[in-house]
């Protein structure tokens, strides 16, 4: 089974598990920067992220 379909049995959807690998690979990055990697669109990456971060699965960095 793969990376992504694990994460959607901790009740992830898919954009969210590919969002979750991505920050887990890259690090730190915005909106665009994970649109960017995982080939997501922009407006649905911040809904995902928004998600994510209710969930527990990542959060808000607070920049200058």
């Amino acid at each position: 089974m793969e990376t992504t379909e694990l994460l959607m049995q901790f009740n992830l959807t898919r954009q969210e598990a590919l969002i979750y690998q991505a920050l887990i690979s890259e690090g730190e990055l915005n909106g665009y920067e994970v649109a960017k990697i995982t080939g997501i669109s922009r407006s649905n990456t911040y809904t995902s992220l928004a998600a994510l971060v209710e969930k527990g699965g990542a959060y808000i960095i607070e920049g200058p």
